[in-house]
């Protein structure tokens, strides 16, 4: 009877669903001038792995140095994130002379939550997948305003949960610019508890770091309704018009912000059910690391034995 027992055991253990991701793990470079590479299909196919990532989302993340791209395949922690199924990018405008020019792209991570969602072939339709703008117009007058370079910025370092009554001092920045760097934290936590944290500096104007610009990192959440897709995660201003680098100007920027959103149907479906079939790999959610059913079964019958 105690045999039969144990043997039940072992078949329930073995059959029960592990929840355990699996996603592809490897790196490669693009260099989208001379469209050269290690990111080709074979090459993919024979370096990269599937690898278990417990409840991890499996993502990828593409880093743009001018014509150049390192693409990380990677599992991704989902502390930061509100859904699984998402694109993320990193865009800066940028003055020239007198002209702004268009948005550059340094980084974009898609997300997705099933068995090897991150394949190769997505990182192709990335840079024209979502992309932020500015009206020109609208820099001018918030960050410039003719002025060249800034006398006076705002100073100080707060961590807030509303922006009501926020109290920074004026400090004089002769011949300097203005800066600030805000996050919003749409998720807090009891270790990151600050829906808004920011930093608002004078800095000298001696280089082309302190060309004026807007750096913003945005989430787009893909199956989300519409009025929840968007999050403004963080935005950095270098700016020449005095006291330009308030909280009250970056809100006022992050609500012009004018986004395109262009999902090709490789993104899609977004969840499947139960099967997923792809032109890599076939799988099904649930999958059940050998491992650990060998451990299992080693361990019941060593306590058979004691027995």
């Amino acid at each position: 009877m105690k045999v039969i027992i144990i043997l039940y055991s072992i078949v329930i253990l073995l059959y029960r669903p592990v929840d355990s991701r699996i996603c592809y793990a490897c790196t490669c470079e693009y260099d989208w001038g001379t469209s050269t590479g290690s990111c080709s299909s074979t090459t993919f196919v024979s370096s990269c792995i599937l690898v278990e990532v417990g409840n991890q989302y499996c993502s990828i993340m593409s880093y743009y140095n001018g014509n150049n791209e390192l693409r990380l395949f990677t599992p991704v922690a989902p502390d930061t994130f509100q859904d699984s199924h998402f694109f993320q990018a990193v865009e800066t405008i940028s003055l020239s002379g007198t002209t702004w020019l268009p948005p550059t792209i340094s980084s974009f991570v898609y997300g997705c939550d099933w068995d090897g969602c991150n394949i190769y072939s997505l990182p192709q339709y990335f840079p024209e997948s979502f992309q932020m703008n500015i009206s020109h117009t609208i820099l001018n007058s918030e960050l410039l305003n003719g002025q060249l370079p800034a006398q006076s910025c705002y100073s100080c370092s707060k961590c807030i949960n509303d922006l009501t009554a926020i109290l920074c001092i004026l400090q004089s920045c002769i011949n300097g610019t203005c800066y600030i760097d805000e996050l919003h934290n749409y998720i807090t936590t009891p270790t990151n508890n600050c829906t808004y944290f920011f930093d608002s500096v004078c800095q000298p104007f001696n280089n082309i770091v302190q060309t004026p610009s807007v750096r913003i990192r945005a989430t787009y959440y893909i199956d989300f309704p519409q009025e929840k897709q968007l999050e403004i995660d963080e935005v950095d201003i270098t700016c020449t018009k005095d006291l330009c680098n308030s909280i009250e100007i970056v809100e006022s920027l992050k609500g012009q912000i004018q986004t395109t959103v262009n999902i090709h149907p490789d993104f899609l479906p977004s969840r499947p059910n139960d099967t997923t079939t792809t032109a890599e790999t076939t799988t099904t959610n649930g999958s059940k690391p050998t491992r650990a059913y060998l451990m299992i079964f080693l361990y019941l019958i060593l306590f058979t034995l004691l027995l």
